[in-house]
């Protein structure tokens, strides 16, 4: 299968490659972008090669795709978006996503968020789609819900936080097919 590229009125939403190591890990490196992510804030552009890989070797093994998201105006990749536990079975997949600070509040992920669920519901033969964020998120649940996922519930002791080993909630939030 060919990986699917999506086009927006200011992105092109495809595949990483590793041309886009340099732009991930400008913002990858960031605390504020990996504060609800469960990794630790890139040390070197091998972290940045090694999600590419990643990401990359998800869509091959079938199990999910992860868009770069792309300017149309100036080629930088500013952020990534996808799905990730994609359970065929069960007409179901998780979304992800992160976003360079220096494009937050500008819609960029709102706009690349609407394609990738048309095309999740459409091709993919999605009937669920979640989203896992952290309670004190407020930004993304916001982002979320103005793209008509509704809250689930609240699951307790969910995630394992990566440097403490202490466990924290997660807010379960979905979109089935009829909402979009």
């Amino acid at each position: 299968m060919e990986f699917p590229v999506l086009e927006t009125e200011r992105l092109i939403l495809r595949q990483l490659t590793p041309h886009d190591t340099e732009d991930l890990f400008e913002y990858f490196s960031l605390d504020e972008v990996m504060e609800y992510y469960d990794l630790a804030p890139f040390k070197t552009l091998d972290d940045s090669r090694q999600i590419i890989r990643h990401f990359n070797s998800e869509f091959e093994k079938g199990k999910g795709f992860r868009w770069a998201l792309e300017l149309k105006s100036t080629g930088k990749v500013v952020g990534t978006c996808g799905y990730h536990n994609w359970y065929r079975e069960h007409f179901r997949a998780e979304i992800g996503y992160e976003l360079n600070p220096k494009f937050w509040r500008q819609y960029y992920m709102k706009e690349a968020i609407l394609p990738i669920l048309t095309y999740g519901f459409e091709t993919m033969r999605l009937h669920r789609v979640d989203a896992f964020i952290d309670p004190s998120n407020i930004s993304s649940e916001k982002l979320l819900t103005s793209l008509n996922f509704n809250k689930e519930g609240t699951l307790k002791d969910f995630f394992l936080r990566k440097e403490n080993l202490l466990t924290q909630p997660s807010l379960v939030l979905l979109i089935n097919k009829s909402k979009i």
